[in-house]
Order: structure tokens, then sequence, then C-alpha cells
């Protein structure tokens, strides 16, 4: 596979800057672990239908409600019927790093709806600063389309 060099691709890169919904692709994620308490976390690059960029959180370890709602949210988002099926009849299912590992390499290339919100935080110099993240997903009608890269 081959591509022509952009030196400026860090520059071109254009994010969202608005609170809204979007029809999005999974480009790309990562496993690590946020210190300082360990909890295993995957950060997940998305792609608009307008070429902008946003980033999303899945973490290991139950929401505040005890459950594991965005995770959730992004396998029905991104699972194929069959694959709910699958999830289904496995009764419970147990989040590890081989677990994300495995939903967020068949996640890659599939398409779903994002809702994106707004965060306010303090920067370092002490202004205040705007971030933009994924925050929630629901499934396109049909299911998740799949646009290999």
């Amino acid at each position: 596979m081959a591509f022509k060099f952009n030196p400026n691709a860090a520059e071109d890169r254009k994010y969202v800057s608005k609170a809204g919904t979007y029809t999005a692709t999974v480009q790309a994620s990562k496993q690590d672990y946020l210190p300082p308490r360990a909890d295993l976390y995957a950060r997940i690059t998305f792609v608009t239908n307008e070429g902008e960029t946003v980033f999303g959180d899945l973490f290991a370890k139950p929401d505040k409600n005890g459950g594991h709602d965005r995770l959730e949210q992004f396998l029905a988002a991104t699972a194929s019927d069959a694959e709910i099926k699958e999830y289904v009849a496995g009764g419970e299912l147990e989040v590890d790093e081989g677990f994300l590992e495995k939903i967020l390499a068949r996640g890659k290339g599939r398409s779903l709806k994002v809702r994106v919100t707004e965060r306010k935080y303090t920067k370092k110099d002490g202004s205040e600063g705007v971030a933009y993240q994924a925050s929630f997903f629901t499934r396109l009608p049909g299911g998740p389309e799949v646009n290999p890269f």
C-alpha cells in the first residue's frame, strides 16, 4: 500500500468544534492504563462524515451507576446482528484487555452515530478551555456500515 507524504498532516487535521450528533467511523484505538489507579481504558479516534476528528474513552471498570453503559453503547453500535446475538447468548461478559482488544479491532472501520459533548476545563495557565469528546454511541439504522481504510 502506498501513500503520498503530507508534511503538514498534523496541521491539516480538523477537530469537532461544537457539541452535537455526528455520523462517524472508528478510525483507530489504543488501550492503556490510566494513572494513578491503573484503570484500564481505551481511547478511540472517530472521524465524522465531515472529516473532523473527535476522541472518546471507554473504561473497563464499571460506571458510577455500576454498569458499563458507554461500553455497551459502543458494542451495540458497532456490532453486526450476528455479533449481537453472540454477545447476548454468551451471558455475562468479562471486561479485560483481551475483550477490549477484540471489540476495538472489530469496530475499526465501522460507522455509527456519535454524540459529542462539551466539557470545560482549566488550562495550565489558569484560563478556561473547552474540550469536545465522543460521549454516547448509537447504532445506525440497519446496523454499522463497514468502511475499510
